[in-house]
């Protein structure tokens, strides 16, 4: 075999291939085996695989089922995703009118039986000839088999052949591809999981549960908040409820925490906050386990801004009644650090392309106590347990002034940096 990638994830020098791939992949998913309609984490493995196709843009799937089954139980999510499903008995080979199709493409061939990392289903897609992920793993008893290819429609019998058969094409190799993911904010492991089995499917939920978490968060969000995002999003995962729902369930209990905050009841106020951070964390967890986004949580950033900020309102309000001008410049300290602070964040990645947390190792540190809504709420606690609000709103905005002036600090450096090399940032 010819290795289309190397451990390293860089390219492999080779002869031009004989044959390129032109014009739009289509997928062909084998779900003619029970064990891809159960659902793992909330999510059956071929509606897993029908989603993340969509996200990488392919939009049209035929799917091979043992049963009659109506396209709306594939769970697409887009308008434009054109589906057909086939019924082909299991052990029939692949019905020959696809396998003599035009595809100028290609055929993204996938035992639906398999959990599939996005980022494999990309690199097969910009293959440029023939290839099959290799390895890949095996389901009980079996040797070693074709499960996830991009081939020719002419080559469709192999799915499902012997791994030997498969000696032309190439070879991609998961172990080869990048870790890092942007979005996560940092190295994840490329997830190719068989779930062809309950005890498999079992095993499977941890390492998806898992790969919701991203990497570069504050204190409290990477090491305390887990434990009950998770034990929720197990909890929801199965339910018709959705990160829309959730999101809203967040903003309602933040407006009741904010009216109580106004009605100096912090003992109630408090943990109503602490529970809104944890479902804020649960939305977008839930939305990447069942890849089910939308608009409400594309803007759901302002969503949270503005319920925050209703809480540092209300408090300072409720203070300034006691303690006046001071809870006033507490108050404001804290509002114009954190507006402040969000500029810079906004300005960082439109300049930068990417989160200023995300610069070096010494802002992943920082960014651990960096004024954010958890790192506050925490402060505030600390402090009512002590017996003094006051000072907590004043020790917020302290912090939230400093973490702006950190964060603008950086921006300008690293913009000056970039100045003076006379490249693009």
């Amino acid at each position: 075999m010819n290795p289309l990638l190397q451990r390293d994830g860089a390219l492999a020098t080779a002869p031009p291939p004989p044959r390129r791939f032109a014009g739009a992949c289509v997928a062909l998913l084998d779900a003619r085996d029970p064990a891809a309609w159960q659902a793992v984490a909330g999510l059956a493995p071929v509606q897993r695989l029908v989603r993340s196709l969509e996200l990488e843009g392919v939009s049209e799937i035929v799917l091979l089922s043992s049963v009659e089954r109506e396209p709306s139980a594939l769970g697409m999510r887009r308008p434009a995703t054109r589906a057909r499903i086939r019924r082909v008995a299991p052990g029939e080979p692949i019905p020959a009118d696809l396998r003599r199709s035009p595809a100028p493409g290609g055929v993204l061939a996938v035992d639906a039986t398999l959990l599939v990392d996005r980022r494999l289903l990309g690199a097969l897609l910009c293959a440029e000839r023939p290839a099959v992920v290799s390895p890949t793993p095996d389901r009980p008893a079996e040797p070693a088999r074709v499960r996830l290819a991009r081939l020719h429609a002419r080559q469709l019998d192999l799915l499902g052949a012997p791994l030997a058969r498969a000696h032309d094409l190439d070879a991609l190799d998961p172990c080869g591809l990048p870790l890092h993911q942007e979005e996560m904010r940092g190295r994840m492991p490329i997830l190719l999981l068989d779930v062809s089995t309950p005890t498999a499917a079992a095993r499977a939920e941890a390492p998806l549960v898992q790969s919701t978490q991203k990497l570069v968060m504050d204190a409290p969000a990477r090491w305390i908040d887990p434990l009950p995002e998770n034990w929720l999003l197990r909890r929801l995962a199965p339910t018709r409820v959705t990160p829309d729902h959730v999101t809203l369930a967040a903003a309602a209990i933040g407006a009741v925490a904010a009216w109580l905050l106004w009605r100096g009841w912090l003992a109630a106020a408090l943990p109503l906050m602490l529970g809104v951070g944890w479902l804020d964390g649960v939305d977008g967890k839930l939305a990447r386990l069942r890849l089910e986004f939308s608009r409400l949580g594309a803007s759901e950033a302002l969503l949270d801004f503005a319920v925050e900020n209703a809480w540092w309102i209300a408090l300072t309000v409720h203070l300034a009644g006691r303690y006046g001008e001071a809870a006033l410049a507490a108050g404001a300290a804290l509002i114009g650090g954190n507006l402040a602070d969000e500029i810079a964040y906004t300005a960082g990645h439109a300049r930068l392309g990417r989160a200023l947390d995300l610069l070096s190792p010494a802002d992943r540190s920082f960014r651990l106590v960096a004024g954010r809504r958890n790192i506050y709420v925490w402060i505030l606690c600390a402090f009512a347990i002590a017996g003094s609000a006051q000072a907590g709103l004043a020790a917020c905005g302290v912090w939230a002034l400093v973490t702006a002036a950190v964060h603008w600090a950086r921006l300008a450096g690293r913009l000056r940096g970039v100045a003076v090399a006379g490249s693009p940032p």
